[in-house]
């Protein structure tokens, strides 16, 4: 008898079809999230915050079953439709911008958030990166009567923008401290994403993260000098999934650290410091139709010629949909077709007859990285103990 899965995705595509789904979903193994979720809570230093990144988590369902896990009402976003949202998902949470956001989207937050609890004053760090950033955000506390708290972009190492030196700081908390009625200091955010990424001969993790540490350092020394009396718990926030790790094992200065990819763990985060994390997120869609052999449009002499006597060709498969970024996952050595060409409406694929599919089966995938894939196929479908428990709708912007 054929078993093109293994135990694990077999039971996937029983739950699967089970649950009468018959089109690509993103599948959510919510045990194996919840175990993700306890490692990462492991993870941080007593005394220390995490914060949830909610781009790579964009689904309200999932973030507050995570926050509970993990014991947090911290979360980073990155997209204004979002933040708006989670204010009023979540009223109780803080949250501070993962980017700069134009002027005029800041403006649109304000206009569009409507009645909540939330409140933007006591809960809410804009992040700002220059000094003409700050200027515009001022300009617009001045115009709503508001106040805002300013958290400022540092660069730690990574070169993508923010503060690139102490004096570059300075200059930005002076402006800042000039102008209290309209703004509040409320942190430093850095993102150490670079270590462990350079070959090894170029400069070690251990160096890069030594860097990145005293880059943090400085920068607080500079806001110190500005700010002499701050609170115990001002926002000293950094790290990412790829180096939470590193912040409990090495010393850091960071108060505050960010994580959320490794949660779900797409393939770009296979890495040895998240070696105990497991994938909890899938690509899962139906095989439409299914051939024996490999042909391509023209000539059949040059199918032969391309395909026969391989054995990852002797099956063609069509999906429902395709061109997804992720690696196939199950069942082993099946590949997509590169010579047909990208479709997202049907992707082919080839295989071997050792583990043949059949229509109406499912090809399993695993996405490079959470977000942006959890936005894409509209409610997840949750596993839990074999069997689809829930649908969980992600942001709807």
């Amino acid at each position: 008898m054929n078993r093109p899965h293994a135990p694990y995705f077999a039971d996937l595509q029983k739950a699967l079809k089970d649950a009468g789904v018959a089109w690509p979903v993103i599948v959510v193994d919510r045990e194996r999230m919840l175990r993700n979720a306890a490692r990462l809570k492991a993870l941080i230093k007593p005394g220390n915050r995490l914060r949830l990144v909610e781009k790579s988590l964009p689904v309200p369902a999932m973030l507050d079953q995570l926050m509970r896990a993990t014991e947090t009402s911290a979360l980073m976003v990155f997209h204004e439709p979002q933040l708006r949202q989670t204010a009023r998902h979540f009223p109780d949470t803080d949250l501070l911008l993962g980017k700069p956001m134009p002027i005029a989207a800041a403006e649109h937050f304000y206009s569009r958030l409507g009645a909540t609890e939330f409140d933007p004053e006591r809960q809410l760090q804009w992040l700002i990166d220059t000094p003409q950033r700050l200027q515009q955000y001022l300009e617009l506390a001045r115009s709503l009567g508001i106040r805002m708290r300013i958290n400022v972009e540092i660069d730690v190492g990574l070169h993508r923008g923010g503060c690139t030196k102490p004096a570059a700081l300075t200059e930005v908390l002076t402006i800042l401290r000039a102008n209290s009625e309209q703004a509040e200091f409320a942190g430093l955010m850095g993102y150490d994403a670079f270590v462990g990424k350079l070959p090894t001969l170029i400069e070690s993790e251990a160096a890069s993260f030594a860097h990145a540490n005293r880059a943090y350092e400085a920068f607080q020394q500079a806001t110190r000098a500005i700010y002499p009396d701050l609170p115990a718990n001002i926002c000293w926030n950094g790290a990412g999934s790829p180096t939470v790790a590193l912040h409990r094992i090495a010393h850091s200065v960071l108060n505050e650290v960010s994580a959320g990819s490794c949660l779900l763990k797409g393939t770009m985060f296979d890495l040895p410091l998240l070696a105990d994390f497991e994938p909890a997120v899938f690509i899962a869609t139906p095989i439409l139709k299914a051939f024996q052999g490999t042909r391509l449009a023209g000539p059949g002499w040059l199918s032969k010629l391309l395909f026969n006597g391989r054995a990852q060709r002797q099956r063609t498969y069509f999906t429902y949909g395709g061109d997804w970024r992720a690696n196939i996952v199950s069942p082993p050595r099946v590949i997509e077709n590169k010579y047909f060409g990208v479709s997202y409406n049907q992707a082919m694929f080839s295989g071997p007859d050792q583990t043949a599919l059949g229509v109406d089966d499912f090809l399993f995938l695993r996405p490079h990285q959470s977000e942006g894939t959890l936005l894409q196929m509209g409610p997840l479908q949750v596993i839990e103990n074999g069997r689809v428990i829930d649908e969980w709708l992600p942001f709807t912007e």
